[in-house]
């Protein structure tokens, strides 16, 4: 299977919801998971090994990466390597790549 349908079953997770495609057996360097926020992450992350990749599918917002603030809206490709702490407010549908795959022990919340 080459074409992944977009994923029914989702969760929510400190104000943002989430649905991961199930790719492991394609690809297992890399997950994509399809995020939506209505106003806010409700927490600042540090993500210890994962690289993230937001690509803004619809909406607007901004992130707050290491305080400094980003704008951004469809179309824009948001970048945060490893090792950074991030939020991000707004009403947004976006595409994350994460490379690895994603693990909830990787992630602390600072915020």
């Amino acid at each position: 299977m080459f074409v992944i349908k977009e994923p029914n079953n989702s969760f929510d997770k400190i104000g943002h919801k989430v649905k991961i495609f199930p790719t492991e057996n394609l690809i297992g360097r890399a997950q994509f998971v399809l995020v939506e926020v209505e106003n806010r992450l409700e927490a600042v992350l540090l993500q210890k090994e994962c690289d993230y990749a937001y690509y803004v599918l619809e909406g607007s917002g901004y992130f707050e990466i290491n305080g400094a603030r980003e704008d951004c809206a469809a179309g824009d490709l948001v970048v945060i390597p490893a090792g950074n702490k991030f939020t991000y407010k707004g009403k947004m549908k976006m595409l994350l790549n994460c490379t690895p795959p994603w693990r909830e022990e990787q992630e602390e919340t600072v915020g």
